[in-house]
This record gives C-alpha cells, structure tokens and sequence, in this order.
C-alpha cells in the first residue's frame, strides 16, 4: 500500500493532505505568503522570460505581487501606474503618408547670401558685451521668477504693498522696493511694436441746443502690422514651425488623394504665389475681430480687439494661447454715436469700422505689392508680401466686413428666399462690388445694389489691399454655425418638438457612462448656461437619444448633420473625406423637409444652414478649419481684453490696456528667450509641442509622468505600438471569488480561468473557489495619434470598479464595468482594419494571474461578450449587438490584456418611449439591445468611417 501524500509547508513546516489546504493555508498565514512572495519576486525576471515549466507544489502556491498582501479589497489604488507596451497587431494607420508636389517655380530665395542675426542672436551678443546674463535687468533668476508671478497674478497697488512689507524688504533682498521700481525694470525689456493712438472726429447729423452740427471724438489704439508680421515671422520660438513654401500633398503617388491640413496645403496660397515675382515669400495675413463686453456686473465698457498672426506658422502652434503666435493688432472704438440720428446711427457704426480698419492697415497695402524685406526665424532675409487671406469673425462681423446686409450671405450672391437650398450661387466679386458702389455713390443706384444687399460703404477697407478677394477670406465658423447654429439651436430645438421635453430628458438621464461623457442627470431641459462644451457633449449621444423616439427621415437628417459636423472638425482632410462632407450634406439637403412635413418648419431660409454650402471651397483653399476656429478669439480676450481691462482704472482704459500689454509681451519675450538660451546650451531642440491651453479630449486622462512609469521602448514612435497602463500596485488585494462573484459579476470566473490556463498550457494546477486574486481598478489603453487630428497620443480609460455603498454623508457610487472592443479575430482585422475582427466585451475585472497557476506577461481580463459586430444599420449607421450568451448565462472568458484594443460606448436601443425608471447604471446591465456609438469620439467616429 503506497504511503499518504503529504505537502509540506517550507517556512512552517506544517503538513497538509491536498492542494486546495495549502492555498487555503498561504491565503490565512501572513508569514509564509510574505516569504513566498519574496522568493517569487526573486525569481520573477526569468519567468517573465517565458519559463512556464512547472513548479513544485508548494513553490507553485500563493499570489505574485509587488507587495504583501493584507486582504483589504479596497485599499487605496497606488499613484505610480506602471506601463506595458505591447506589439499594435491593429492594421496601419489610414494614409499618413505624405507626398508633396513642390511649386514649379522658386519661393523664398534669400535676398543675402548670409544668414543675419536673429532677435535672439543679437540679444546675447548684447548681453555678452555688457556682461549681463539672461535675467538682467533682474538681479537673478529667483528674482525674474518672482517678476513673471507678480505680472501674471497681482495688480500694482498688491504689488506695491507686498515689495513694500519688511519681510518682503529684509528676507527677499530684491533689486525693486516698490511698484515704481518694479515696473521700471519691466518697461526696460525689449518689446514687441510700438502703440499708436489716432484721434478720430465723427460729424454727425443731429443739432445740438447752439443749433451746431454734433460731432464725437474718439481714440483708435493700433499697432503697424509690417511690424506686427516681422515679430513673427522673426521669432525663433517659431523656426521649427514655420513654413514660406506652397505645396500639393498627397497620400500616394498616383495624385489621386490630395491632403488639406495646413494653410500652405490649400489652393489659396499656390494659387497667389503664382501672381508673385520669383523668389518672392508670402505672409498669408489671419485677422480676427470680435466685440466683447469688459465691465460684468455693471457698466457697459466694450472692447473691439482685432487680432493678427501669419499662416507660415503651422496651424497647432499658433492656435495656443500660450505659444503667444497671435498678436493685438489694435482695438477698434466702440462710441454710442448719439450724434446720429436713428436712422443713419448703424449705417455710421459700419462706415466708422471700415475706415478705423482701412487705417490700421494701411501700411500693407504697398508692403504686399513690393514686398519688405525680413530677417525670418531661420537667420535669412527674404522678401516678404503681406496678404491678407483669412478673417475670422462671426456671422454679423462678416456681414459688415463684406459690406452686405445680415440677411445676406457675405461670400455668395444667393436670394434670401433660397438659402435653404442646395444650390450653388455665383460668388460675390471684389470689382462688381466697388463698382456697383461706386455707381450707388453717384446716385446711379444700380438694380445690383439692392439684389446683392450690399450697404452703403463706400470706401470699405480691404479695397486696396493686393491679392484680397475679401470675400473667399471668410472661414468656417465651427462655434457658431455647427455647433450652437446647425445643432443646438435647429436640429435639437427640432427634435424636441418633436418628442417632447419630459421624453427626450428622460433619455439623457438613462445615457450610459463613458469616462469623461456628461451624464446630463437632470436632461437637458434644466441647462441654464450652454457652451460649446455642452453643445459637444450632447453630440456625442444625440443619434442614440434619438434612434427609435422620431420618424425615420428624421433620424436621417440628425445622422446627416452629425456626420457633417464631425467631418467638419478633422484637423486633416483628403480628397475621401471632403466627399463624405459633401455627401452628409447632400442628404441632410434631401431629407430635411420631413420638418416641413411634420409643421415644425415653414421654412430653411436660415444663413446657417446656407453656410454649410461653402465649407468645402474653404478647406481646400485655406487648409482644416480648426486653424481658424473662432473659439481661439474668444479665448484671446481673456489675455488682451478682460484681463487687461481689470487692471486698469476703468478710466481711459484703451490707453492703460495697451501700456500693460506691451508690459506682458515684454515678459513674454523674455520667456521666450530664456528658453531658447536653454535649449541652445543644452544642444537640443523641442520639436514636439506640449500644450496647456490645448485642452485633451473629455476621455483623455492626465498621462503618467516619465518619473512615475515602467516605459518600454520608445513611446514617441507610437504609430506601430499601442500601450496599456495599469497601477504599479493593484489597488484590490487579496479579493475572494465569492466577492468577485457578487460585487464584480465574474459568476463563472473559475471555470473562465480553467480553459484559459488549459489553452494556455500553464501550470497544471487549477482554480478553485478558495483563491484569491489581485485586481486594477482601470487600464488605461494608449492608442497611435490619429492622422485625422493630431499628433498627439490617444488615451482611453476603461474602468471596472464594484458599487460603493453610502457611507455617513459620503453618498455611494454605483458600479462601473465599461465596455471594449477586443481582437477576436486577429488575421480579418490585421488584413481589412477598422474595426473588421473585433468584438466588443463588458470588461468585469482586471487581475493579476495567481502565480500558482504560471506566468503569463500581461495582466487577465475576465470580459463578457456581446454578439459579433456584423453589418451597420441602415438608418443610423450604427452597429447593433446584444449580450451574447451560452446556456442562457453570460459568455464570459478569461483574454489577456494586450488584446484590449480601444474603449467603446454603448447607448441602449430603445422604442417610442423609455422607462421612467430606467437610471444611467441600468443602461448596460438591464438593456437587450445596444448600439455601438461611432461619435463619443472624432477618433472612434473616423476609425469606422474613413478606411
């Protein structure tokens, strides 16, 4: 008879009859799971190298982790993630090679042979003359650092009384006592172009009590802006960025797929370089201008700032505020003009702004027909011609820059009774229109005055500029026409007719949660304050709102729309995607009399709606429209309208606005040059761009800092690896499968794991109910950029955490178990891309493989399956799926983590109407049917449709 077998523990030496006592054993004794995970650690690195032979019993017991475990299922998750890169088995990226057709004929040939010296270059050597270093006037750089805080942050009566504290006095030992001094040391910086100031007399035509014509006098603050474009496109901050050279880009050799990115790309800028010289450079002028209200609470102080920067620099630098690529150009009056009469006051507001314009830019008119030379970013010197090429402004400042009426398209000659048409209208013409003005200002009255609604403004300012067809200069406003036009005030305002308040709230509020999607917990009919965030937020879920509540053509014409505004704002097109745009709106034109049908419109003569008509002609002749999205004006303002405003008297206020302006560019140069100087002594040069003012995508976490990671290999060629993140340390230790079983859902995790370690051929011991496992809160999925938008690492956040019961006052949370697409077939999807071999799974845990069972060199993921994704619907282009199940229960495996590919939404299908008490975290767990949401992302929407 063969004697017992026992196993024997080696730390306590105690014996046990079977496997299951001594994984119960290494589970309760602290000591001995401690000396295990020691030896394990020890020897983790080799395994790790793919030896999976087996063990011996008892080495082969207890859990692998980075520290003891203490059995507490919710500790607090560790701040230092750790990161895992694993081989993108995803298809290559959509097209991102670029083949460019250079211009025929020289462009931007030196006018010296030698470089001169920059901006910078000339500064150092004055410094080096003078013996100063970079912080001078500044004692040193803690006093500099000190400068930028108080410039930044404090106004000058604080900055008064702080220098003039004894502490600040006796501990601080600053070179500056009081405000006075401080502002001296600041003025003595290099700045950028000087301030004007112009007195400007008005005659109106109304008399006063002497019976004497009244007139008004106001101030015009400007700057020149030759001098404006020569601070930069002579700025080194920007010679990485800059370009002076026209091209057609492809993205093959055949031709047949042109890219339209940046402003160069664009027909536009070949088609004026053709008018030039050889050898001549052009400096593609952007103005922008907007009114904006100064005084909050009370008064009614305004401020007309116009802006300017340069299409030689590329679109991504010059649309952050803090790249500091836009300059003030001037700020226009803004008088009430009491003098006037009723009846001619707004006709001398529009005549006042064209010649408050034609005197700011009076100088460009014989710089763009001779050029001027400038010393640019690289050291050379070129003739530069100033054009101006774009105008960002709103609908209303269009208008007026165009000299036609509101009711009037500003780029076409289309009757206001068509503008809901889709038909194209001849183009205004620069020479018909000062012409027919000319003609109207001879009494001739001309019938074209009245057909093409133009005002009575003689002398508009952009009539000498050279090059200018003013009217092709004006861009796609995303804000206003698509965002808050076409989509909040229309097609929302629309539909909510159409379903009603109370059913379309009760939608919203049953949305499934995605990280980083406004839940709208109230619906929308209690928002108070809606901003482009919000109008962005409700596109991204809208169709699913939508889907089943409306009539067909209905929710045809909301795909159509939404289509057309995601295609509107890729930050690069080819020739596919224009079509795509042009075809949305093809079908959104066909089908939207259903409105007209269902007597929620008489009409669509709606100038927003008619501008979508020209978003084609614009991107192919000024490049992508996010390099000229009117939303960067707006945030302009702040810097060099409120803030400005704040720290004057309110009295005279142009004047001390433009004095602490030119104070803060100062600081900015300097800032600029610092940098510089750092980067010239350090031999390096950045040539990737981190913004701060750019803000990430609503589902994009912080990334991990380079300090705080494990990072394998080179995460800035990330266009052939994708990578995941997980804790360094899991945040659940030590998680029984009974818990699992009722707080994560993992009801058939012991079964899962068995046919994985046995596909897998792992260690032959099998789980049973008595492990224990270590879980992630979330993994983080960091995707290739997307060539559609930037070049910037995309980053999903998927989380799997247990519901949160309520505690004292701390109200709970619910559970959270997002969704993903998986590979599940890895050959379809390696060979057609998108989202060809992929399967979307609700992910219940993230775990660590107990290393009694073997080592595998990624993080487990126990997912449940929904059915394969097979053709989009029809209607909504969505794809529709369902939980996939066996036996009537969960089809639920065990994958390894690396083929988790990106995180996913699904937005549950639901009839004319939904339950009242269906809740956000019911949406997943309770629906039978789900669509895939294609825009809770532009970068999942253009991974579905443009292949």
């Amino acid at each position: 008879m063969p004697p017992d077998r026992h196993l024997t523990c080696l730390y306590c030496h105690r014996r046990f009859s079977s496997d299951i006592a001594v994984r119960r054993h290494l589970g309760y004794a602290t000591e001995c799971r401690d000396r295990l995970n020691e030896v394990l650690r020890q020897s983790n690195a080799a395994t790790f190298e793919g030896n999976n032979s087996a063990q011996s019993d008892v080495e082969a017991e207890g859990t692998f982790t980075d520290e003891p475990i203490d059995g507490n299922y919710d500790a607090q998750p560790s701040q230092r993630p750790t990161l895992e890169e694993v081989e993108d088995v995803d298809a290559a990226p959509p097209k991102s090679q670029r083949y460019v057709e250079p211009f025929p004929r020289p462009v931007a040939t030196p006018t010296r042979p030698s470089k001169e010296k920059t901006r910078f270059e000339t500064l150092l050597e004055d410094q080096t003359k003078a013996k100063n270093d970079q912080w001078s006037p500044f004692a040193s750089q803690e006093e500099w650092d000190l400068a930028v805080w108080l410039m930044k942050n404090v106004g000058q009566r604080s900055t008064d009384e702080f220098l003039k504290l004894q502490a600040t006095r006796d501990r601080m030992n600053l070179s500056f006592h009081n405000n006075r001094t401080f502002l001296k040391k600041v003025d003595a910086l290099p700045t950028g172009p000087r301030w004007e100031c112009e007195v400007i007399t008005t005659p109106g035509d109304r008399a006063g009590e002497d019976g004497e014509i009244v007139g008004e006098e106001m101030e015009l603050w400007y700057r020149n802006p030759v001098e404006c474009i020569k601070e930069l496109i002579g700025n080194p901050a920007f010679s990485d960025s800059v370009s002076f050279v026209p091209e057609r880009v492809y993205t093959s050799n055949d031709g047949d797929d042109r890219i339209y990115d940046e402003m160069w790309t664009g027909d536009w800028w070949w088609n004026t370089q053709d008018k030039l010289p050889d050898g001549a450079a052009i400096a593609p002028l952007i103005l922008a201008s907007d009114k904006t209200q100064l005084s909050q609470f009370q008064g009614d102080k305004k401020a007309w700032p116009v802006y300017l920067t340069i299409g030689n620099i590329s679109k991504e630098v010059r649309r952050r505020p803090s790249a500091h690529a836009t300059l003030l150009l001037g700020y226009l009056p803004v008088p009430k003009l009491d003098c006037y009469s009723d009846a001619t006051r707004s006709l001398a507001s529009y005549r006042l702004f064209h010649h408050c314009m034609s005197r700011i830019l009076e100088p460009l008119i014989k710089a763009g027909q001779d050029g001027v030379e400038m010393v640019c970013a690289d050291g050379f010197t070129r003739l530069i011609h100033p054009i101006l090429a774009a105008y960002v402004a709103d609908y209303p400042e269009q208008c007026l820059v165009s000299c036609c009426m509101e009711n009037r398209c500003p780029r076409c000659t289309v009757d206001p009774k068509h503008r809901g048409d889709f038909i194209q209208s001849p183009d205004r013409s620069v020479a018909l229109t000062l012409n027919t003005l000319s003609a109207h200002r001879d009494n001739y009255d001309p019938q074209r005055f009245s057909d093409d609604g133009i005002r009575a403004i003689y002398e508009p300012f952009w009539r000498n500029l050279p090059h200018c067809n003013i009217f092709e200069c004006f861009t796609p406003d995303l804000l206003h026409q698509l965002h808050k036009g076409l989509f909040k005030d229309h097609i929302v305002k629309w539909c909510t007719t159409l379903v009603g308040e109370t059913e379309l709230d009760a939608r919203f509020k049953a949305m499934s949660g995605y990280p980083g999607l406004r839940h709208f917990s109230k619906g929308i009919s209690f928002v108070s304050q809606w901003t482009g965030t919000e109008h962005r937020e409700m596109q991204r879920i809208f169709l699913g709102v939508l889907a089943g509540a409306v009539d067909e053509h209905v929710v045809t014409v909301v795909r159509a729309a939404l289509d057309f505004i995601y295609y509107a704002q890729l930050q690069m097109h080819t020739s596919t995607t224009l079509a795509a745009l042009k075809s949305c709106l093809e079908t959104f034109h066909r089908h939207k009399d259903i409105f007209i049908k269902l007597d929620i419109r008489k009409h669509f003569n709606i100038p927003k709606i008619h501008c979508l008509l020209h978003y084609l002609a614009s991107i192919q002749a000024l490049g992508s429209n996010d390099g000229y999205n009117s939303e960067s004006p707006e945030r302009l303002h702040i810097d060099f309208a409120k803030d400005a405003f704040r720290a004057s008297n309110r009295k005279d206020y142009h004047e001390q606005m433009a004095l602490w302006l030119q104070r803060r560019e100062a600081m900015w140069q300097r800032e600029a040059y610092i940098k510089w100087l750092e980067d010239q002594q350090l031999g390096t040069h950045d040539e990737q761009y981190y913004d701060p003012d750019l803000e990430l995508s609503a589902d994009e976490p912080n990334s991990p800092s380079d300090e705080d990671t494990n990072a394998h290999g080179d995460i800035g060629t990330a266009t052939s690896f994708r990578k995941y993140h997980v804790a360094k340390t899991p945040p659940f230790r030590g998680v029984s499968v009974e818990f699992l079983s009722a707080n994560f859902g993992a009801a058939d995790l012991i079964p899962a794991l068995t046919t994985f370690l046995l596909q897998h051929q792992l260690n032959p011991i099998l789980p049973d109910t008595f492990d224990h496992f270590d879980l992630y809160k979330q993994i983080i999925i960091t995707l290739p950029p997307n060539v559609f938008l930037n070049n910037r690492l995309i980053t999903n956040r998927i989380r799997t955490t247990p519901a949160v019961p309520r505690s004292g006052r701390r109200p709970g949370s619910p559970a959270i178990f997002d969704t993903a697409l998986i590979i599940d077939d890895l050959a379809k999807h390696q060979s057609s891309g998108g989202f060809a071999g992929l399967r979307v799974a609700q992910i219940r845990m993230v775990f660590l493989l107990p290393p009694q069972f073997g080592t595998h060199p990624h993080p487990l993921v126990y997912v449940e399956w929904f059915t394969p994704l097979g053709i989009p619907d029809s209607l909504t282009g969505m794809y529709i799926i369902s939980r996939s199940t066996r036996h009537h229960h969960p089809n639920s495996a065990i994958i390894s983590a690396h083929r988790i590919v990106r995180a996913c939404h699904l937005m549950g299908k639901c009839g004319p109407s939904i339950a009242k008490e269906r809740t956000t975290d019911m949406a997943i767990e309770k629906g039978k049917k789900f669509y895939l949401n294609p825009y809770i992302h532009v970068d999942t929407f253009t991974a579905i449709n443009v292949q």
